[in-house]
């Protein structure tokens, strides 16, 4: 069996994150208030998180990823 790495993107701020959530929402075809529906987040908080609010709370962050099937992996400066 073959490991396939799957493609990932470095996210470096809060904006970044924003930007990469609405992308992918977008190719999912979703709107922000049918991501708010099912992931149990205010409407209001995807569209701060989409313009980079810096004071997000993580939890309700990850709730957005989670339904938009996104993961968070960390990996460590320099061991790339």
């Amino acid at each position: 069996m073959e490991n396939k790495l799957k493609p990932s993107i470095r996210i470096n701020n809060p904006k970044e994150l924003g930007r990469f959530i609405c992308k992918e929402r977008k190719i999912l075809k979703l709107t922000q208030k049918e991501i708010s529906e099912f992931t149990d987040v205010g409407r209001k908080f995807v569209l701060e998180v989409e313009k980079g609010k810096t004071t997000a709370q993580i939890g309700k962050i990850f709730e957005v990823l989670n339904g938009l099937g996104l993961e968070l992996h960390l990996i460590k400066r320099g061991d790339s």
